[in-house]
């Protein structure tokens, strides 16, 4: 009687091929939607951060055209921001680049014959450069800007005589992330 024991109790105890399969297939269902959830929340912050960067970029280029005068050559009314613009010699538009290893910082704008840098080291140092190239390197992450200056601008309907609209827009242009990632600020001043 013992064996017929043993023997029923060996039958009934474990789990069926059946249920190991469905136990499986929900397992299967619940890690692919942890692992997408994962990857969205990912891109998500890494889109945050590029969102902060150039949000940075325009306050920065913002404040930087506002402190000029009205009269001064840096505000001639001109400038677009769907496409790259040059009034006389000044260009409404320029590139930055920021190394993600480094901490450096590439201000850099195009000139006859090539491109005109400002770099900004992390240790504080300045250093104009002058190549026939716009640096590049690993870890780059690369943002372009354009503003537009417009002298006597209208805003809902009234022309706010004597006074100028200052917009710039950043967009990331060498990443994935998908839209890309475009910032726009305007301000008006007299």
């Amino acid at each position: 009687m013992e064996t017929s024991q043993l023997t029923k109790n060996s039958r009934t105890s474990g789990f069926s091929l059946v249920e190991v399969l469905v136990a499986i297939t929900v397992l299967t269902i619940g890690l692919s939607a942890m692992a997408g959830l994962v990857a969205q929340s990912l891109s998500g912050t890494e889109r945050a951060r590029f969102m902060a960067l150039a949000t940075t970029l325009t306050s920065e280029k913002l404040e930087d055209l506002n402190r000029w005068r009205s009269v001064d050559p840096h505000v001639a009314a001109g400038g677009s921001l769907s496409t790259d613009t040059t009034v006389g010699t000044l260009n409404y538009y320029d590139d930055i680049d920021l190394s993600n290893t480094t901490g450096q910082v590439s201000e850099t704008v195009a000139v006859t014959g090539g491109y005109s840098s400002v770099i900004h080291k992390s240790t504080g140092e300045v250093i104009p450069n002058n190549n026939s190239s716009a640096p590049v390197g690993s870890g780059t992450i690369a943002f372009h800007r354009r503003w537009l200056i417009e002298s006597n601008p209208v805003v809902n309907g009234v022309t706010l005589t004597g006074s100028r609209r200052v917009t710039v827009n950043v967009t990331a242009v060498n990443l994935t992330v998908q839209p890309p990632v475009s910032f726009q600020i305007s301000a008006i001043r007299p």
